[in-house]
């Protein structure tokens, strides 16, 4: 689990109901953005009893889908707009969910977070260079088209 200052974002592995009922994990987040290509209909399901919204955007690891990124990224944007609390995860909380947070790092800041990963400065730098994302340079210009303000 990791937590970012910049917004009131968590990263973790995949939900269960435990996770959700569990106020020390869940607490006041109004929103949760799922980055894997599973999804369990009863978490969604109790997640909405709690009248939190839940969004899907179903990637791969490798390579992952440039369009479900740039969709969560402007969830990200529309959501932090009134600092409720977001969770973004993936199964395991370490490279999609990371990426996203960082994608919208940049299109909200216009500069690179630093999150080492893998002897790279962060996983969306590590995924462009990977060749699982578009070129760096190309990433940079779509991810800055999204209003972020």
């Amino acid at each position: 689990m990791k937590n970012y200052d910049f917004a009131n974002i968590t990263v973790r592995p995949f939900l269960k109901l435990s996770d959700v009922n569990n106020p020390y994990i869940f607490g006041e987040t109004k929103h949760v953005i799922n980055m894997c290509d599973y999804r369990e209909p009863e978490v969604i399901e109790l997640l909405h009893s709690k009248c939190a919204t839940f969004d899907w955007f179903p990637t791969e690891e490798q390579p992952m889908d440039v369009n479900a990124i740039l969709q969560a990224v402007a969830k990200l944007a529309e959501y932090d707009k009134d600092g409720s609390h977001i969770i973004v995860h993936c199964m395991g909380g370490n490279n999609r969910s990371r990426t996203v947070v960082e994608a919208f790092y940049f299109a909200k800041l216009g500069t690179h977070l630093e999150d080492e990963y893998k002897g790279y400065p962060n996983h969306l730098i590590y995924n462009c260079e990977s060749g699982y994302l578009p070129p760096l340079k190309e990433m940079e210009i779509l991810l800055s088209n999204i209003k972020c303000n």
